[in-house]
């Protein structure tokens, strides 16, 4: 260790010796002025006897300067006197402060150490650029010397005693000179080396404030990176550089922390030093990370996905107070959020001025609401993004990157993704891949399948699958004209809801309609022509069905994957509680992602349906706006509801179908249509009730008492009674 760095190391002890060398120094001047008072009075008192004498005293002091300033020897030696000086001034400083005395020992010792290697060593870089600098200082004393020989030389013709007594002490006063300078020019460095330490703990939270944006812009573009979508917009090799120095310095930056904490002055001193250097170098990474990123969009709120739960929430929020500009909808469809359910319905409808068409259908008129335009969102100040697919999502950072590389930044996410059909592509279906085989999903899905329709006029037509889409896609194709054949693996339709007393009447149904009904088997595999357009359906019990469009409806899967391994799932679906919150703060999820805590059965589910999706996309509005302000609101209390609506059919369940059923028909000779129910008891209690045919007034009153749970007492009594039972609610 250097005497500079253990100079350094003495901070507190050179201050205290800064003070009391200040204090010396006065009482010293003070003295000075006395004694040259004095001096001249006794100069006045001697006469020209005096004055004679001092003439010869400053020419001899003069002549014996000037011949030993003309040695560089004796220049040399100067210069290490006056480094001694300051160096022994210091140290002995130390003797004075209390507590320090163990420091001054050190000192001493290391002193003594340093001369003896200095005498055996080549002297160091910083030794040596001291020594220039003093003997640049002597050097302006030769200067200053012949200015004073100057003088001397004019002084000795004039008699005036006050000149001759100053002439004698500027000599004395320059050599004070050149001692205080030589002390600033070793303690200059001494000073920065002090700010560096005294402003260490500033500087680290900088440091540290810049290596965490840093690392958030790094994981950001390792994000859009790892999209490889984005068309080479990055230039990779110059990025992958980028990253490897953004490493370096993480490395860097994690010694110096840890060197930090050793607490010792020598230390901060020159880790001092790096961390000023490393918040510069910071800066220009961050710079050049953010240019690679390009422009980010950000938001308050962007709810992903586009569908049925996007309008609502849009809604939701311009009634909740929503200004312009902090709303987006990222939507991987090409069109405003519309209620999806009409895909299957009114847009299937072959007469042109009866058939769907958008903008009629776009939310809000599914639940008697006005249509969300989309110049509504416009005038509300709601950016739509559409056509653009999200392809990476890091919730922890906020971030969300899309397809084509572009960067979007949240503060509040809502989840809103929904569910994608399954296909037979994902079971490697023999011949799954062939034309005009269609799934029933989005927009442009029943576009492609209403104008095979328009192609394939009067052909044959092969729906596989029962549940809702195949029950109502089939009716849609008979009424199209086509000849229709129903094929699903389950015992009876819809299995997951209906008795089978109940699919019964729905199948004889369809099949007097002339739709034919296959149960108990599946597909395996299609034959296609020289075009490759279906032409056949194999099954599995070996029968071959002639067909010239397939309808495939065999389920959905919740949209989820963007989000495994960030967010808590449960059931197929992503975690939520009553208020539509993930695990993750900021982040909601509604529709038929989420599974959420049904406080009428104390138990966690996912529901697939449109009404879920409207109802839950409103709360989970009102829960974060409830947030924000600190109100309270009620958890989603959701009772589930289905419904479908088939040639002159229309049905609606409510509430929960386990338990035992009970079927009721309602034998009135004047109803217009076929109208039947059930209900489903647990527990000696009414938890679910399903209608078809019912009136608006009936449907209300089957769902009051699907949430009110009633008791049933007698079983025959109920079945006698029916759907009058539920009408006394």
């Amino acid at each position: 260790m250097g005497i500079w760095d253990l100079i350094s190391w003495s901070t507190d002890s050179v201050r205290g010796l800064w003070q009391s060398s200040c204090g010396h120094g006065s009482t010293v001047i003070t003295k000075g002025k006395e004694v040259s008072v004095d001096a001249l009075q006794k100069v006045n008192h001697h006469g020209s006897a005096a004055i004679s004498k001092g003439k010869e005293m400053s020419c001899t002091a003069l002549e014996k300067m000037n011949h030993h300033l003309s040695d560089p020897e004796t220049r040399s030696k100067i210069s290490r006197v006056a480094t001694d000086i300051a160096k022994n001034a210091t140290v002995e400083g130390l003797k004075t402060i209390p507590g320090a005395y163990p420091t001054y020992k050190n000192c001493i010792k290391v002193i003594s150490d340093d001369d003896q290697k200095f005498k055996s060593e080549n002297k160091s870089k910083k030794q040596e650029e001291a020594l220039k600098a003093l003997q640049a200082t002597v050097s302006k004393l030769e200067k200053e010397v012949d200015v004073l020989r100057e003088q001397a030389a004019r002084q000795a013709v004039k008699t005036k005693p006050r000149n001759t007594v100053f002439t004698r002490y500027l000599p004395m006063a320059s050599s004070f000179n050149f001692v205080i300078g030589s002390a600033k020019f070793i303690f200059a460095p001494i000073e920065r080396c002090l700010n560096c330490k005294r402003n260490f703990d500033e500087n680290m939270k900088v440091l540290q404030k810049l290596l965490k944006e840093l690392n958030t812009v790094k994981e950001v573009i390792e994000l859009r990176l790892s999209a490889e979508i984005h068309g080479g917009t990055m230039q990779t090799e110059e990025v992958k550089n980028w990253l490897d120095d953004v490493q370096r310095i993480k490395t860097e930056i994690e010694i110096i922390e840890r060197k930090a904490k050793e607490k010792k002055f020598l230390s901060r001193v020159f880790l001092g030093k790096m961390v000023e250097e490393k918040v510069v170098e910071l800066k220009a990474f961050l710079r050049k990370g953010k240019a690679f990123l390009g422009m980010v969009k950000s938001f308050k709120y962007i709810i992903v996905g586009g569908g049925v739960a996007a309008g609502y929430a849009a809604r939701e929020f311009d009634r909740q107070g929503l200004k312009p500009g902090q709303l987006a909808i990222i939507s991987k469809e090409a069109v405003a959020p519309y209620e999806r359910p009409t895909l299957s319905k009114g847009y299937l409808n072959p007469n042109p001025k009866a058939a769907a068409r958008l903008p009629e259908f776009h939310v809000c008129v599914g639940s008697g609401g006005d249509r969300l335009l989309p110049d509504w969102y416009k005038e509300k100040g709601i950016q739509l993004i559409l056509g653009t697919e999200i392809v990476k999502v890091n919730l922890a950072l906020k971030t969300l990157v899309s397809a084509a590389g572009e960067i979007f930044k949240f503060q509040t996410l809502i989840i809103a993704t929904g569910s994608t059909v399954i296909r037979l592509t994902d079971f490697q279906v023999e011949g799954a891949d062939a034309k005009n085989i269609f799934y029933l999903r989005e927009l442009e899905d029943a576009d492609k399948l209403v104008e095979s329709i328009k192609m394939k006029k009067y052909g044959k037509a092969v729906i596989i699958g029962g549940g809702y889409i195949g029950l109502e896609v089939a009716a849609a194709m008979s009424i199209n004209d086509f000849d229709v054949t129903m094929v699903y693996p389950d015992p009876w339709c819809m299995p997951r809801l209906f008795t089978p007393t109940m699919a019964a009447f729905y199948e004889s149904y369809y099949e007097n309609k002339g739709i034919k009904i296959i149960k108990g088997t599946v597909s395996v595999g299609f034959n296609a022509n020289a075009n490759g357009e279906v032409k056949g359906v194999k099954l599995k019990d070996g029968r071959v069905l002639e067909a010239d469009i397939v309808v495939v409806g065999v389920g959905a899967r919740p949209l989820t994957a963007l989000f495994k391994g960030q967010l808590e799932e449960d059931k197929g679906g992503i975690k939520t509680d009553g208020f539509f919150k993930t695990s993750m703060p900021g982040v909601y999820a509604v529709g038929d992602v989420a599974t959420f805590p049904i406080k009428l059965y104390n138990e966690m589910r996912r529901v697939e349906h449109v009404d879920h999706a409207r109802k839950s996309a409103e709360h989970a509005v009102k829960a974060i706006k409830a947030n924000e302000t600190g109100k309270e609101l009620e958890e989603y209390d959701y009772l589930p509801y289905f419904y479908s609506r088939t040639f002159e059919l229309s049905w609606q369940f409510y509430g929960d179908n386990v338990g035992e059923t009970l079927f009721f028909r309602d034998d009135n000779p004047l109803s217009p249509k076929p109208k039947f129910g059930s209900y489903w008891i647990k527990d000696g209690k009414i938890v679910g009730a399903f209608l078809e045919g019912g009136t608006p007034e009936e449907n209300k009153a089957i769902a009051k008492v699907s949430r009110l749970n009633p008791p049933v007492e007698n079983l025959d009594q109920l079945k006698k009674e029916g759907l009058s039972f539920a009408s006394k609610f």
